[in-house]
């Protein structure tokens, strides 16, 4: 008998039970939007960060990890690749020389690190090939041919061609300074990457540094490979430290921690919106019905009941807008996780953070349920208070109410 007389309240007044439910499809739909483009910032700096920078997995020595020195060279390399290159969860290894120096212009000049590389291996490790904005790739200048970024190019005042001079360290300590010529100029999505590293070939550092050193192994993964059961193989195989990305750049993990809370906050802000519509809403239902619930408690029902029939009548209109505001809010996720936002007029300030201009919103499929039970639990709640204002009425005085 409840439930008849809740699903017969609902409709009594059509009006007031229509702007419950849009108000709960809005405020799901918006909800689920929000997640979905705040998950997209966080997809986005943690994809571009693995494949223009740290990739999954990179190893060094140890030595090396505290103090950056030409000397400090990965052990067994050759032996680490012919284990890994057989396995099919890997995409990619670039073996590096990396050396911090001086990079110098006839205008200016700035602290840099450079990056000996086997050209191959990088553009596929990080798509370095596909970053270039002007020039080639190691393919038309024979002699110390380097790659600099669009940023670096401008701040030495430098172009296709262009000469400019590396001042670094050899293997020796001693100083050793080299003339290279700009042969392509990049756009890296990677801040770091662009403020101040520069690529030249791994055989031309090895022949200036008089070393064939290797100080780091950047190990890109296929899609879905397990990222920790890798590093538990790799670190099976060699004595060098190795480490995911997420422990080479901790901000990775303060991202995490910090998207969580923010979604959770979100979440209780457009509930508690949500929740106090649900209230008032609700409230004034119960008093425009002041002289029914009072005849209802005068034939016999109970406190008990007259509280049932408010929240069940709440209840239900959450029933019905919470699958409507999932359904909106998937076919909307889904739409634009194929077609991407286009952000091009925040392009410049996104990029200085590792932001691609275009976002992906994107949801795990397991939220849905669980934003439907918050959006029961809501509606239950925001019936609590009119249900208990409609059982405190006394029934002679709510039948003589006009």
């Amino acid at each position: 008998m409840i439930f008849t007389l809740s699903w017969k309240n609902i409709w009594r007044s059509k009006r007031r039970s229509f702007v419950v439910i849009g108000a709960i499809v809005l405020g799901v739909w918006s909800l689920i939007f929000i997640i979905a483009f705040y998950n997209s910032f966080g997809a986005a700096f943690t994809r571009n960060a693995i494949n223009h920078e740290h990739s999954h997995i990179q190893v060094h020595n140890s030595d090396y990890i505290t103090e950056p020195d030409l000397k400090y060279q990965l052990k067994d390399v050759d032996v680490m690749k012919v284990a890994l290159d057989s396995l099919s969860s890997i995409k990619s290894i670039s073996a590096r020389q990396k050396i911090n120096g001086m990079i110098a212009s006839t205008k200016t000049s700035a602290g840099v690190q450079i990056y000996g590389v086997n050209e191959q291996a990088e553009s596929i490790t990080t798509g370095l090939e596909d970053q270039l904005v002007e020039g080639t790739y190691f393919s038309k200048i024979r002699r110390n041919p380097i790659l600099i970024s669009r940023k670096l190019a401008d701040k030495l005042k430098v172009k296709i061609r262009s000469k400019v001079v590396l001042t670094f360290q050899d293997i020796e300590a001693n100083i050793t300074s080299a003339s290279f010529r700009v042969e392509g100029i990049f756009d890296s999505k990677s801040p770091k990457i662009n403020e101040g590293v520069i690529y030249v070939r791994q055989s031309d550092l090895n022949r200036l540094v008089n070393d064939k050193g290797i100080h780091e192994l950047a190990i890109l993964l296929n899609e879905g490979a397990e990222i920790d059961e890798m590093k538990v193989f790799v670190s099976s195989i060699t004595d060098n430290t190795v480490r995911t990305y997420k422990e080479i750049a901790p901000e990775f993990n303060l991202m995490e921690e910090s998207s969580v809370m923010t979604k959770r906050i979100l979440t209780v802000i457009i509930m508690l919106a949500l929740l106090f519509g649900i209230v008032n809403t609700m409230l004034m239902a119960v008093l425009e019905r002041t002289k029914e619930i009072g005849m209802l408690r005068s034939v016999g029902m109970k406190k008990r009941s007259v509280f049932s029939m408010v929240v069940m009548e709440t209840c239900l209109m959450g029933l019905m807008a919470g699958p409507l505001g999932l359904l909106l809010g998937f076919l909307t996720i889904s739409w634009l996780s194929d077609r991407g936002m286009d952000l091009s007029m925040y392009a410049d300030a996104l990029k200085e953070y590792g932001y691609d201009a275009i976002f992906y919103p994107e949801m795990d499929v397991v939220t849905y349920p669980s934003l439907m039970i918050i959006v029961i639990l809501t509606a239950f709640i925001g019936a609590i208070y009119p249900a208990i204002k409609a059982i405190s009425l006394n029934p002679l005085e709510a039948i003589r109410k006009i």
